[in-house]
């Protein structure tokens, strides 16, 4: 198959329109291969030979089916030709290979084609039965009718071989300039964002924002100078310098404060390091001892209270 063409392509150019069409239409196969009428029309003519081999064969198969069942499924059928039915059955499915045998059942066969009619009509009934049960299950809600079968087979075969296969190659070649299309359209949007970058990182909108930048740092720069003039030129009120030096004085003696408990508590850490871990102990229990002592002073002092 020819790789497709962008139709904006084929419009540009008429002459390469009608060259791509005619090797699509006249010289090419549409699965790509070269078109050999000869060989095409050798081809065609097999492959009837084998659809009407294949289907020679499967009504065969149908037919001796249909035969082998018969005696159970046709009510009408003459009990005398159950038994010859079964035989010409066995002898049509291979059961009976030996010739010898077949010519003892010849008469048995002339028996069963002396009646064709008969278990031809029976076969004909059974075979009308199961199309309509075939057409019921096919199609429930619309049932077709037996007669209308080959003209939908036949719209069936025509459809998978030659219509269905056609949409399929159109619907692939308009995806395949769809996909162009929009590769082309992703190209544009890159394209637009790298220039959007370029603009951004090294344009005139860069240069605007570092021109932006620059300004307001001037300008953060002349308001932090204005300030310390501003400082100097207006010293603070003297409430306001007083009740900042009682403030560094109280701050101060909290300061002195805090490093005498500190002092405080590294002495105590000290002297917990000299007595040592059992020291430390026989203290605990010794202030245990004391706490217990203290709690029974108390109960029996108020319990002298309470007697007096």
């Amino acid at each position: 198959m020819l790789p497709p063409v962008d139709p904006t392509t084929l419009q540009r150019n008429p002459n390469f329109e009608t060259l791509y069409k005619d090797l699509c239409t006249r010289k090419l196969n549409p699965d790509g291969s070269t078109r050999d009428t000869k060989k095409q029309r050798m081809h065609d003519e097999i492959r009837r030979n084998l659809t009407t081999a294949r289907s020679t064969l499967l009504s065969t198969q149908l037919l001796i089916s249909t035969l082998t069942t018969l005696p159970s499924r046709a009510p009408t059928l003459p009990e005398d030709l159950h038994a010859y039915i079964d035989l010409v059955s066995a002898l049509l499915s291979g059961q009976i290979p030996d010739p010898s045998d077949r010519d003892i059942l010849s008469g048995d066969v002339a028996i069963f084609l002396d009646n064709i009619d008969i278990v031809a009509a029976a076969i004909s009934t059974q075979l009308q039965t199961l199309t309509n049960h075939l057409c019921t299950i096919a199609s429930p809600s619309d049932v077709p009718s037996s007669s209308s079968l080959p003209t939908r087979t036949e719209d069936l075969i025509t459809s998978a071989s030659l219509t269905l296969p056609q949409e399929l190659l159109i619907a692939r070649i308009e995806l395949t300039n769809t996909l162009t299309s929009l590769l082309s359209l992703h190209k544009q949007i890159l394209e637009t964002s790298i220039r959007i970058l370029e603009q951004t990182q090294h344009g005139s909108l860069a240069r605007h924002t570092k021109a932006r930048a620059e300004l307001l740092h001037s300008r953060a720069t002349l308001l932090g100078l204005q300030a310390k003039c501003y400082t100097y030129g207006h010293p603070p009120p003297a409430e306001f310098v007083h009740a900042l030096k009682e403030f560094r004085k109280s701050q101060g003696t909290g300061e002195r404060a805090l490093r005498d408990r500190e002092a405080l508590a590294k002495q105590s850490l000290g002297l917990y390091d000299q007595a040592g871990e059992k020291g430390i102990k026989e203290l605990a229990k010794r202030k245990m001892y004391l706490d217990n002592e203290t709690r029974r002073m108390e109960k029996e002092i108020i319990s002298l209270e309470r007697r007096t």
